[in-house]
């Protein structure tokens, strides 16, 4: 399920540092994808509707004498739905999705940094209306 999780603004190699401990962001990941892989939530899925007594009949691994949990989602599992509106039930499969993000969020905007010369620079973006300022400047100037 590694693909399923967005790290968006961390890479690998940046830390976290929570007070007395520090993780990398790759150590979170793989913690992350073991806690939550697809046989963990699929055994807890299960087990949950198993004790409200719903059955769903997920396929048996005899080999591995176990349930096929990652049947939740990957081929998922045969069902029908009988949806408002239409004639009857429609078979098909159902499957979970999952997706997480984990996003960093700090608490103050990032500085700038100034230039080695330490001129404070405001470099801000040219706006379209510059050339129509310099233009009016020139012929007023010229005009004068």
């Amino acid at each position: 399920m590694e693909d399923k999780f967005d790290f968006h603004n961390c890479d690998n190699d940046d830390a976290f540092s929570f007070g007395n401990a520090m993780l990398k962001v790759e150590k979170l990941k793989e913690t992350v994808n073991r806690v939550l892989s697809e046989d963990a939530l699929g055994e807890k899925l299960n087990k949950s509707l198993s004790e409200q007594k719903l059955d769903i009949g997920l396929d048996y691994d005899k080999n591995k004498g176990s349930y096929l949990y990652q049947q939740w989602f990957r081929e998922g599992i045969d069902c029908e739905i009988l949806r408002v509106g239409a004639q009857g039930w429609q078979k098909g499969k159902m499957k979970l999705k999952l997706n997480v993000t984990i996003e960093f969020c700090p608490d103050e905007p990032e500085v700038e940094e100034i230039p080695e010369n330490n001129e404070s620079e405001t470099s801000q973006p040219e706006s379209p209306l510059d050339d129509l300022r310099r233009q009016l400047l020139d012929r007023e100037n010229s005009a004068s």
